[in-house]
């Protein structure tokens, strides 16, 4: 109501002031106190109130009616962003392009240009013609970027800083060259945001986990990036802290897409995927633009068997905020509908954007794999990604879907004991568990999945293996459902109903 209140006193006075303005046959001067600016400025005021109340479409046409003789470095940016919410990318590029203009040292308008998947050689030709280039050849950072007399060559600087942010480089070069950058600016909140992200975005979680408490423990009321700190402590499932967070969240603002995506997230970590779907839903009637909502309504789809809703989510996403995980999630939507080509196209993209991203090359050697003829091509994609990353729990698991595809249960097996001995993993033991259970070799099978579950007691698919595992021990058809697996299915359907009527 405080903003509907400011919004209406706003455009009263820029229409008081715009008839005074044709009352005197004025356009507006060129001193700094003119008309013309102050109505800018009004107008300007107006749009961050649209903002507020989430009407980007509204924010973006009073803005655009700002003439750009008046257009401040403040409102180019928030143009720019107005622009790329609602989906004008080329538009967007070009905005942040005038913002360097105005002032080269604009590091927004740098990581947004380098977001929009703006090429590599064109941010550097744009750099260029602002600031001198170091030596980019060495492949430093913040701590090699000095000049012969001593100072900082902020050309090679900003380059480098700006590569962090394209993700043209691998995931351990990032966060090498972030942590050189935190050598030189100390407790800065958006290096170590970045660099947990980084980690986050590669799948190291409790990397990420303990840089995103070092930016809290530096500003505890900081809401940036909150709902990746949010992932990566559900990727470790650590509940209890993902509830500490989401708390802390609802406290410090309980409007902001990032305390509902720490809630989803928590929800879904205690296994009640309607009521973590609820709880998205509400964040994105707070506020669509946000890419990690659409992320994971997305992904909650896809678990919930609804494809059709996954795509339209995936692709909201993949319009606010290009990256591997939204293209990853548009794969396997169109994947459940059948959709090959659609899925090969948008994995290829995706190479195309982050050519040297082991989990591009991982999305595209999984479409090929879903397909007989082209399981050959996978298998190659996934023993290139092992060569540079030989850990890598992906490329492995994906490398045994094709062994069990071809019904190579002898290669799957020895492929996992292999990794096994330098990569202890829940997944990797109960995927051999698996294996071996269908291999009848069932003393083996239970042991691991014990070794699974000591692990990570919340592995749904060690669980449900060893349940059917001890059925077929006792001699029982797991896939036989028995009077008592209907009764219970028929009260847990009620809850379910129930619940989703009470969310």
């Amino acid at each position: 109501s405080y903003y509907r209140q400011a919004l209406q006193n706003c455009e009263l006075y820029g229409r008081k002031t715009g008839s005074h303005v044709n009352g005197l046959g004025v356009s507006g001067g060129d001193g700094p106190g003119s008309l013309a600016e102050t109505e800018a400025k009004i107008k300007f005021e107006v749009s961050k109130c649209h903002i507020a109340l989430n009407s980007p479409r509204a924010a973006l046409a009073e803005l655009e009616t700002v003439t750009s003789r008046y257009r401040t470095l403040p409102m180019l940016l928030t143009l720019a962003k107005l622009y790329r919410v609602n989906g004008y990318e080329r538009a967007a590029s070009s905005t942040y392009k005038e913002c360097l203009r105005l002032c080269p040292f604009a590091v927004e308008a740098w990581i947004a240009l380098a977001e929009l998947g703006l090429k590599l050689e064109e941010l550097q030709s744009l750099l260029s013609q602002h600031l001198p280039l170091g030596n980019e050849s060495s492949g430093q950072a913040a701590a090699g970027h000095r000049k012969a007399g001593g100072g900082l060559d902020l050309g090679g600087f900003l380059s480098q800083f700006i590569r962090c942010h394209k993700g043209t480089d691998s995931a351990e070069t990032s966060a090498r060259n972030l942590s050189d950058f935190i050598s030189v600016f100390p407790n800065n909140v958006h290096l170590l945001l970045e660099l947990a992200h980084t980690h986050g975005s590669a799948g190291h979680f409790r990397e990420a986990v303990t840089c995103f408490q070092h930016a809290r423990n530096i500003d505890n009321a900081c809401m940036k990036q909150m709902d990746h700190y949010a992932v990566a402590l559900n990727g470790t499932h650590n509940v209890v802290e993902l509830n500490r967070l989401t708390h802390d969240l609802l406290r410090i603002d309980n409007r902001k897409p990032e305390t509902w995506v720490a809630a989803a997230l928590y929800w879904e970590g205690k296994g009640d995927r309607l009521r973590a779907l609820s709880y998205a839903e509400k964040g994105l009637r707070l506020n669509d633009t946000h890419a990690m909502l659409h992320l994971l309504k997305g992904n909650l789809c896809l678990k919930l068997n609804r494809p059709d809703s996954a795509v339209s989510a995936f692709r909201k996403a993949h319009t606010l905020e290009p990256s591997i995980q939204a293209s990853e999630g548009l794969t396997k939507a169109y994947t459940m509908y059948g959709k090959h080509k659609e899925a090969l196209v948008t994995a290829r993209e995706a190479v195309r954007l982050m050519p040297s991203s082991t989990q591009a090359l991982l999305l595209l050697g999984n479409v090929y794999a879903k397909q007989q003829e082209s399981r050959d091509r996978a298998m190659k994609i996934f023993e290139n990604v092992l060569r540079t990353s030989p850990g890598c729990k992906e490329a492995i698991l994906s490398i045994i879907d094709i062994h069990v595809a071809n019904r190579n249960l002898v290669a799957a097996e020895h492929t996992l004991s292999k990794h096994l001995e330098s990569n202890v993993n829940d997944d990797l033991h109960s995927r051999l568990a698996g294996i071996l259970m269908e291999s009848q070799k069932y003393g083996q099978a239970i042991e691991h999945y014990h070794i699974a579950l000591s692990l990570n007691e919340a592995n749904e698919e060690a669980q449900a293996g060893l349940e059917r595992l001890e059925k077929l021990m006792k001699g029982i058809d797991p896939d036989m459902v028995s009077d008592d697996d209907i009764d219970d299915g028929q009260d847990v359907g009620a809850n379910v109903e129930e619940e989703s009527e009470f969310v």
